[in-house]
This record gives C-alpha cells, sequence and structure tokens, in this order.
C-alpha cells in the first residue's frame, strides 16, 4: 500500500553541462577527500542577506502547525463530540399539563374557574441511561483520535514540505556555485583563444555549456521560490518574505526496530485508537437496544380543582410490548457491531502493512545515501582529483578528464537525490509510528 504523500521529488542535473566546465578549473585547493564524508552547501546567500529573510527550523514549523485549519477542524470536532456527550448525559425535563374549564351557562356571581393541572416524569431512560452515555464517552474518544490522526497528517504535509525546500535550497547553492566557477572558466578559455592557446570551438563549447547551467539555475530557483511559497502558506498564509530552512539533509533519523516499531504502532496509532473507540460506542449502542425491551414507565401525577372540592391523583404509565420487542434493532446493532470489530481488524493489519513497507524504504534509503557519503562519492572524488592532476602534467587526455569530472557530477547530485529521499520516507515511518513532533 503507497502512501498518498509524494516519494520524494526527482533530483535531475545537467550532467555535460556541469562537466565540461570544470574541464580546464584545476586548482590544487581541491583535496581528495577519500575517507570524509562531504559536506552538503549552505542556502543561498542571495537569499540570506534579504531583509525579510526568516530562517526556521523544524521545531519552529512543529510550533506554527497549530495555525493550520485542519487542526481546527480536528479541535471543532472533538468539540462537538463533547457537546453531544453532555446532551446525552442531561436527564430528560418532565412536562405540565395545565387546563382551564369555565362553565358558561353558570350565573356570574357563582361563576368560579375549574381547572386540572399534571405533571408527568419519564422513567424510561434509567434503564439505557448507563449504555448512552459510555456511547458517547466513546465518540469523544474517537473524535480525540480523528483529531490526532488529523495532526499526523498535518505535520506529514509540512514535512515533506520541509525537506523538499531544503533540498532546494542545496541545489540552488551548488548551482549556484558552480555558474560561478563556469563563468571564470568562461572568461580563461576567451582567454586563451585570444592568445592562440586553445581553439575557437572549446570556447563556443564553454559558452554553451555555461548557458546550460544558468538555465538550470534560473529553473532551480523558481522551483525553491514555488517550495518557499507552499510552506508559507500553509505555516502563515503570508507570502509577503522569504523562509529559509535550517536543516541537515545528512542527518538521517534513527530506523527503529521492526517488532518495535509494529508494537507502537498498535499503541499509538490514532487510526487504530479512534477504530478502537467506534468498537466501544457500537457495543455501548447494542447495550442500549437490549435495554430497550424493558418497558418504559412514566409517573404521572394531577390536581383538580373544580366547584366545592379539589382533588389529587397519581398514577404510571408503562409500555406493553405485545409485538414489538425491538429484536431488529437489536440484531442490527450486533451486525454493526461484529462489522466494526472487523474493521478495526482489517485497519490493524493495514497499518501494520503500511509500518513494514515504509520501514523497508526507509532503511533502504538510509542504507543507499550512507553507501554514497561513505564509498561512492569519496572514491570519485579521489578519482576526479588525481585525473585533473595527471592532465595537469601532460599524462592523461581530455576525454579521461570528462569522464571523471561526470562521474563525480552525476555522484554529488545523486547522493543529493539519496538524502533527500531518505528523509522523505523515514518521515513516512515517524509519522506512521506517532512520533510526529521529531525533527
Amino acid at each position: 500500500m503507497r502512501s498518498s504523500i509524494a516519494r520524494a521529488v526527482s533530483v535531475t542535473r545537467p550532467g555535460l553541462a556541469l562537466l565540461t566546465v570544470l574541464v580546464f578549473h584545476i586548482t590544487d585547493a581541491i583535496p581528495a577527500r577519500a575517507a570524509s564524508a562531504p559536506a552538503l552547501p549552505s542556502p543561498p546567500s542571495r537569499a540570506s542577506a534579504t531583509a525579510d529573510t526568516i530562517r526556521i527550523g523544524w521545531p519552529d514549523i512543529v510550533r506554527l502547525a497549530d495555525q493550520h485549519p485542519g487542526l481546527s477542524v480536528g479541535r471543532w470536532g472533538v468539540a462537538t463530540a463533547r457537546g453531544a456527550a453532555d446532551a446525552t448525559g442531561t436527564l430528560p425535563n418532565p412536562s405540565l399539563d395545565a387546563t382551564l374549564i369555565r362553565d358558561q351557562n353558570a350565573e356570574r356571581s357563582g361563576d368560579q374557574p375549574e381547572w386540572d393541572l399534571g405533571l408527568t416524569l419519564p422513567l424510561g431512560w434509567i434503564t439505557q441511561r448507563h449504555h448512552l452515555v459510555r456511547a458517547a464517552s466513546a465518540q469523544v474518544d474517537a473524535s480525540r483520535e480523528e483529531a490526532r490522526a488529523i495532526r499526523r497528517d498535518v505535520l506529514l504535509e509540512l514535512r515533506v514540505l520541509f525537506w523538499n525546500l531544503a533540498c532546494e535550497q542545496a541545489r540552488v547553492a551548488a548551482l549556484d556555485t558552480l555558474h560561478g566557477q563556469s563563468a571564470e572558466l568562461a572568461r580563461l578559455v576567451a582567454r586563451r583563444v585570444e592568445l592562440g592557446e586553445a581553439r575557437p570551438a572549446e570556447a563556443t563549447r564553454v559558452e554553451i555549456e555555461l548557458e546550460k547551467v544558468a538555465s538550470e539555475l534560473e529553473s532551480s530557483r523558481i522551483t525553491l521560490d514555488a517550495r518557499r511559497d507552499q510552506l508559507k502558506l500553509w505555516i502563515s498564509g503570508e507570502r509577503g518574505w522569504v523562509v529559509v530552512v535550517e536543516a541537515e539533509l545528512g542527518n538521517v533519523p534513527r530506523i527503529p526496530d521492526l517488532d518495535a516499531a509494529l508494537a507502537t504502532v498498535r499503541s499509538r496509532h490514532p487510526g487504530l485508537g479512534a477504530a478502537r473507540a467506534r468498537v466501544r460506542a457500537l457495543a455501548a449502542e447494542a447495550g442500549v437496544e437490549r435495554m430497550a425491551r424493558v418497558p418504559g414507565i412514566e409517573l404521572r401525577g394531577a390536581t383538580t380543582q373544580e366547584l366545592a372540592r379539589r382533588t389529587w391523583s397519581g398514577g404510571i404509565a408503562l409500555d406493553l410490548p405485545l409485538w414489538d420487542w425491538n429484536s431488529g434493532r437489536i440484531a442490527r446493532a450486533a451486525a454493526q457491531l461484529e462489522a466494526g470489530r472487523k474493521q478495526l481488524e482489517w485497519e490493524t493489519r493495514q497499518a501494520e502493512s503500511a509500518v513494514i513497507e515504509a520501514h523497508a524504504e526507509c532503511l533502504a534509503a538510509t542504507r543507499t545515501a550512507e553507501r554514497y557519503r561513505e564509498r561512492i562519492l569519496p572514491r570519485a572524488e579521489s578519482v576526479a582529483t588525481i585525473m585533473e592532476k595527471t592532465y595537469r602534467l601532460g599524462e592523461a587526455g581530455l576525454l579521461e578528464l570528462i569522464d571523471a569530472r561526470r562521474v563525480l557530477v552525476e555522484t554529488r547530485l545523486r547522493y543529493l537525490a539519496t538524502l533527500v529521499q531518505a528523509q522523505l520516507d523515514c518521515s513516512r515511518l515517524i509519522a506512521l509510528t506517532g512520533q510526529e513532533d521529531t525533527p
């Protein structure tokens, strides 16, 4: 079962566009970090230097999430259920009947009004009130769990926006740096052509690649602005300022043990909690229908004022279950209760299946990111550095250097993609196990 939340954003980059630009940009300042973890680029300085820039971390977003309209829906749902529970627990009011009788044929001097006053006190609620209150209380619990589920979904949505924005910031920062290097290289190659040290075709090729990098940078900046607008829309509803998220893509959350994750989802999953509360409500409603077989009772009292006397009377009204023993409603309630139990079992298996899938995806994405960080990327950087040095010494050809640079750029971009994929896959696992407030 796949989640409705997108797994990740696809991070595609200009392969050859980034490679050729760096071919002639050979300096000794590029170390071969064969054993160290590569550092991710910082957010672009263009955004951080803006006067209306606000830096925000995940704890800030969790705090601001209370302004989300979805959470208000959950809170009002709980308030509605509490109101219904209060109404259920309220005792029914007695009824009062009053009748005034005036004899039009009597003489005016002796005309005295006659009246009847009756009071009826219903008692049929006594046998059902306990079950009705239990059903209403269970509905309140179900509403609370549904509000928790809404909060989980809202935070998962915000988490996806948060990590997509963090990824896009890293992309723009990397492309911005590369564009500056490419522009410097284009000027260098143009100078070499003027001196006759390079062919004119090389300058044209570098200029074409520079335009490709500039186009990719512009596209990434547009995407970055859209990501920012999306996040701002949900946390504040305003768009008049620039948001820069402070996040470490490389800090992938710790993956819990699968058995522990399954135990957690059984006890803390809001959807299962709501389903269990609904089963309790259905069980209480079945008890209401069974107690409805008890005949309803009403106590009645009355007083009558006549011409020369005043009388008092009292009585009892009792339903006679001659034809209707509430069998149909009892059978319906029992069937609904059994259906609710099976629904709970179904939702439990669905939740466990989703946890198993999310755990595997989080583990696979995390292992892939670790392999890129610890093995693949350091080796690609080492090979590219060695090829640059050997090319400068005349021991390697241009095509070999281009190939090494192509592998390096593609590896760096793929590493960034694996990091954001790991964050998003683990975010889904975090939401399913009820740890939605964890950064």
